[in-house]
Formats: C-alpha cells, structure tokens, sequence
C-alpha cells in the first residue's frame, strides 16, 4: 500500500519517508468502497487521504449518493459517516455514466459531459473547505463566471468534519485559458492576433476584478503578514548546483524585506473601514481565489470561468481562508502572462519570436480591464501587486526545482531580470 500511495499524482507527501499506511474508516456505496487512509510518516507527522477502490464505478457511487428523493443521504462506517448532500435536482440516470476525466493533479476528476464534473479532493483537512465555501458565495452573488455548486460529500467523524468533493456543472466546449494564450497564430493571421489577446485579457482583468467584488462580503481567517519563501529557494539552489543565483536570490531578499506587504495593525483597520465604503481606491484584504493562473480559467464566447477555488492544496485550511490582497491574485495572473509568454517564445520560429511583447501587451490589458471594472487606478495596481510578483517569482522557483526541473527556466529567466 506504502508503494501504491507513494506513487500516485494526487500524493503531496512525496520526499518523506512513509511509516505505515492504514484505513481510519471506509464505507460500500453502491458496490465502492470509500476509504479515509492515514498516512504516517517517519518525522512523526501525518495526512489523512480519501480513496475508492474503484473509480471506474465513480458513476454508480455518485447516482446513490446524489441521485435519491432526499436532498441529504448519510452512509455509516465504522467510526463516522459519509454525507452525501446535493443543492438541485439532479438526474441520477446521467450521473450513473460519470467517468475519470484522466488528467489527474492535486485531486481528481469525473465527469458526465455537458452536464457533471465531480472534483474528489484528495488531501483532507478538517474544516470548511474554501472551493465549496466560495463557490457558494459566487453563486449566491449571481457572479456568472464560475460552475454552479451542485452536491458535495463530507466525512465526519465524532470530532470534525472534511471534505470529500464537490459536484458541479460540467462546462462543454470551453477552452482552457492557458491553452488559448500559448497558441501560436500562422503568419497569416499574427497581425490580427494582438488584438485579440489584448481584448481577451482586457475582458479576464473585468472578470477577476468582478470576482473579488463578489466575494468583499465572505469572512475568512484572519489577515497576517506574507511570507516569501527565499531560504527555502536559496537551500534549493544550493542543492541543486545553482550557485550562481545565489547571491542574486539573496540580495532580493534584503532589498525586499521591507516591501513584501505584511498586514499591520493600519492595513488590517483599512481592512475594515473599506467595507464601509462603496468605492475604495486601494486593494485591500478580503477573500480572494488564492491560486489564480491560467490553468485555473476557461473561455467560451468571449468570456472567462473561473475554476478551483481551493487555493494551494499544500497549504492549510486557515491560510487558504485568509484575508489575503487580491493584489496577490492580480500577481499570479501576471506571472501567467509571462509562463505564457515564456513558451510562446520557445515554440516560436525565429521569424515569429516577439520578445516580452506578449507579456507586456496582455499584462497591461488585464490590469486596465481591472481597473475600468474596480475603480482603482493602473498605476496603483501595478504599485501593490509588484512585490507579490516577485514573491510569486520566488515560489515558482522553488515548486518549479522541487517538481518541474525542466520549467525552472522560467522562473530562473525573471529573478535574473529583476522582475
């Protein structure tokens, strides 16, 4: 079992050293078992992971659990109970032919085309989940650039409560927004392409400034000061035969120290007088998505969906709830562009390469799209969201050597830069 869990994507444990793995309880839901697994590791920590034995029948467990007259079906186990609790009318019939979508991450996926997609989280933390929490609000806002929350399943046990999954419309013929920025148009049509990626980021600016307005009333965690990971990336360097961004990541670190916004007592009273207002002319903490880029978005007729609201899966529940800047988000979708500038530029010819252009025209189309839509000025945006792009910089970096070596490229390219 040690190697079985060991070697899957949705792992996030990998680098430690595994003790044991055992079943902290499991029910039969229509011929699948429903597992909580406990996994202990050698330093003494551990994680709690759900699993099927199954997910080929992911269909048949969704159809009984979701598909009954109750809006509520509870299942025992051995020590608690899974709750199944849907949030419309569902068809049972069509959720019963949900399969495994393939591609699996962090979590994983089932899907019944143009109609379900079933997220089943794999890490379990105990508490409110953030993706349910805010999806909710989105959809109570009539926000309409988000899936409508469906169902969700839930264990629970006699001293806390987890999430299992969500199900949520399926959108059909939708194209991821990374998909689409990364493409490289012919010859033919490249001089028509800028206008069409400016337009498109211009309309993602409106829609993630729309979004945080929709989500300035959701309480969370209380606000705390950022922090960069630069020890961590300099160790990784250093084990890495990296040398030579070492002092490079350092002197970073020193010039910045006083820049990366941490959350003091003024800022967490702006906080809340901006509540109090209907117009404010600065960012300021609120709920915001967490883990916002381009593969988290798609795009149909001209408009953006926003996906996976459970912010970074490593982290805890009480930071991925947290009052955090949405200047956090706006960085994240910045350090997109130049991921997707990045590789543009790699798949390119020659004659078709551009530079940083596509950066640099889509960044300012998406914070003039933010703008109109906020009220808040493009030089004020810029101003708050840059030391969270060199702290996003700095993370990237260090996910990209732990997990991506290939990628390091990227990151590597804009701490040399100096952003």
């Amino acid at each position: 079992m040690i190697e079985d869990i060991s070697r899957k994507r949705w792992f996030m444990g990998k680098g430690q050293a595994i003790r044991q793995v055992s079943e902290m309880d499991s029910a039969e839901i229509a011929g699948v078992q429903l597992q909580i697994l406990k996994v202990e590791f050698e330093n003494g920590t551990s994680d709690l992971y759900a699993t099927m034995s199954d997910e080929s029948k992911a269909g048949a467990l969704l159809a009984e659990g979701f598909g009954s007259f109750a809006a509520i079906q509870a299942y025992k186990a051995r020590n608690g109970f899974f709750k199944f609790q849907r949030f419309a009318e569902l068809d049972r019939v069509s959720l019963a032919t949900a399969t495994p979508l393939g591609a699996e991450q962090s979590n994983s996926a089932f899907y019944v085309k143009g109609k379900y997609f079933f997220k089943m989280f794999r890490r379990l933390q105990a508490g409110i989940h953030p993706e349910q929490e805010i999806l909710s609000q989105l959809n109570a806002t009539h926000f309409d650039g988000v899936p409508q929350l469906l169902g969700s399943i839930e264990y629970q046990d006699y001293t806390a409560s987890y999430a299992i999954g969500i199900l949520e419309n399926h959108i059909e013929g939708a194209t991821n927004a990374w998909d689409l920025m990364v493409r490289t148009p012919s010859e033919k049509t490249q001089s028509g392409s800028q206008n069409f990626f400016a337009d498109a980021a211009l309309e993602l600016g409106r829609t993630t400034a729309q979004m945080h307005k929709a989500l300035k009333d959701l309480d969370g965690t209380a606000p705390r000061a950022e922090e960069v990971p630069f020890d961590k990336l300099i160790a990784l360097l250093q084990a890495n035969g990296k040398q030579d961004l070492v002092a490079r990541v350092e002197k970073l670190k020193l010039q910045t120290q006083e820049e990366i916004p941490g959350l003091a007592r003024d800022d967490k009273q702006k906080a809340s007088a901006s509540r109090c207002t209907e117009d404010p002319r600065f960012l300021v903490p609120q709920r915001i998505h967490g883990d916002y880029h381009l593969g988290q978005l798609l795009y149909k007729d001209g408009k953006f969906i926003v996906l996976d609201f459970e912010g970074e899966p490593s982290r805890t529940l009480e930071y991925r709830r947290r009052f955090r800047s949405p200047a956090a988000d706006i960085a994240g979708m910045l350090r997109s562009f130049a991921y997707a500038s990045a590789v543009r530029q790699n798949n390119a010819t020659e004659k078709c390469r551009g530079g940083k252009e596509f950066e640099q025209f889509t960044a300012e189309a998406f914070l003039q799209g933010y703008s109109r839509e906020s009220g808040i000025s493009v030089a004020q945006l810029k101003e708050e969201a840059s030391p969270y792009v060199l702290g996003k910089a700095i993370y990237e970096a260090c996910y990209e050597l732990e997990y991506r070596p290939d990628w390091f490229w990227i990151p590597e390219a804009a701490l040399k830069s100096g952003l």
